[in-house]
C-alpha cells in the first residue's frame, strides 16, 4: 500500500471540508425536520425546532461514533466486513442497556452498554483467532452466533417484564432518534465520547496503514500491535455502547460509511477518520430526516425507526462486499 504524504495544511483542509458538508447536511435537515413553512405560531415554531435539533444533534454523535468503531473494527481486524453490528457488538451492548435499565438504573445504561460491546469484541477475537491469525470466516461467524445469543436472552428477557415494558424494548430495539423524552445530558456524553474516539484514532492512523500490510510487518517498523489492539478494542466498544445507550441498535452504519469513503478518499486512515466521523454524522443525519419525510407518505402509520432504514440499505451492501471482497480478504488473512 503506497501513501502519499499528508502535510498538516492538507489535512487540516481536509477535516474542514468534511466539516462543511456536515454543517450544510446538518442546516438543511434542522430547517426541513422542524417544517418551519407550517408554522406560525411562536411556542409551535420553538417546539418543532428544538425536537429538530435534538435529532440532528442524536443524529450526528451516533452516526459519527458508529462510522469510527466499523473503521476501527476492520483497520484492527483487517476484514472489510467487520462492523459493530455484525460482530455483534451491538448486540452485546443492547443486552447490557436493557438489563441495566430494568435491573439496575438508566442511569448507568451507557456502562453496561460498554461493558456488553467490550465482552462481546473480546470473545469474537478469542473465537477467531488461531495459531496467532484471525480467520474471516470464523470471524463473521462468531458475530453471528453471538447476535442469534443474544437476540435470544433478550426476548427471555422481554418475556419476562410487563406488556406494555415489552412494546417499548421491542421499539428501542429497532434503533430510533428523537422518538423518546428528549435526552441532552447522554447526547452530550456521547459526542465527548465519539469527539475523543476520533482524537485517539487519528493518532492511531499511522499504526492502522501499516497493521493493514501486516502485523509482523507492523510490528518490525515499530508499531506496538497489542497496544494498539486493546487501545482500538477499549475505544471502540465504548462508543459503540454509548451510541446503543442513547439510541438502541442501528446497523450497518459502521459497515457502510468506511466503504463509500475508501472509494472517495483511499485507504490512508490519516483521512479516513476524520472523514468517518462527520460523514457518518451525515449519513446518520440524511437517513433520520427521510424517516421524517416519511411520517406524511406512510399516514396514518408511524414513520419507519432509522434503523430500519438504514438495515434496508445496509443488507444489500454487505452481500454486495460478501460477494465482491470475500476472496480477497481471505487471501489476505
Amino acid at each position: 500500500m503506497t501513501l502519499q504524504p499528508l502535510s498538516a495544511r492538507r489535512y487540516a483542509v481536509t477535516v474542514l471540508a468534511w466539516l462543511a458538508l456536515w454543517l450544510v447536511v446538518a442546516a438543511a435537515a434542522l430547517v426541513l425536520g422542524a417544517r418551519v413553512w407550517v408554522w406560525e405560531s411562536g411556542p409551535q415554531l420553538n417546539d418543532a425546532l428544538r425536537d429538530a435539533l435534538y435529532g440532528v444533534a442524536t443524529a450526528s454523535v451516533v452516526g459519527g461514533a458508529l462510522a469510527l468503531a466499523g473503521l476501527a473494527f476492520q483497520a484492527l481486524l483487517r476484514n472489510p466486513l467487520a462492523s459493530p453490528y455484525i460482530l455483534g457488538v451491538s448486540g452485546g451492548a443492547s443486552l447490557g442497556v436493557i438489563l441495566s435499565s430494568l435491573f439496575v438504573s438508566v442511569l448507568v445504561q451507557p456502562i453496561f452498554g460498554f461493558l456488553g460491546a467490550l465482552v462481546t469484541v473480546g470473545t469474537v477475537y478469542a473465537i477467531a483467532q488461531r495459531r496467532g491469525r484471525l480467520e474471516p470466516y470464523t470471524l463473521l461467524l462468531s458475530g453471528v452466533i453471538l447476535n442469534a445469543f443474544y437476540a435470544a436472552v433478550i426476548m427471555l428477557t422481554m418475556g419476562l417484564v410487563r406488556p406494555e415494558t415489552r412494546g417499548d424494548i421491542a421499539y428501542w430495539m429497532m434503533g430510533n432518534i428523537g422518538r423518546f423524552d428528549l435526552q441532552w445530558g447522554l447526547v452530550g456524553v456521547v459526542a465527548v465520547l465519539a469527539v475523543g474516539a476520533a482524537v485517539v484514532f487519528a493518532f492511531l492512523a499511522k499504526g492502522f496503514n501499516l497493521i493493514a500490510v501486516g502485523e509482523e510487518t507492523a510490528g518490525t517498523l515499530g508499531v506496538r500491535v497489542e497496544r494498539v489492539r486493546h487501545v482500538t478494542f477499549v475505544v471502540a466498544s465504548l462508543v459503540t455502547g454509548a451510541a446503543v445507550a442513547l439510541t438502541g441498535p442501528i446497523g450497518f452504519v459502521g459497515l457502510i460509511v468506511p466503504h463509500l469513503l475508501r472509494m472517495v478518499v483511499g485507504p490512508d486512515h490519516r483521512r479516513l477518520v476524520p472523514a468517518s466521523f462527520f460523514f457518518g454524522a451525515t449519513f446518520l443525519v440524511l437517513a433520520n430526516l427521510a424517516t421524517g419525510l416519511l411520517e406524511g407518505a406512510v399516514a396514518p402509520f408511524p414513520p419507519p425507526p432509522v434503523g430500519v432504514l438504514t438495515a434496508m440499505c445496509g443488507g444489500p451492501f454487505f452481500v454486495y462486499l460478501l460477494r465482491t471482497r470475500w476472496r480477497r480478504t481471505a487471501e489476505v488473512q
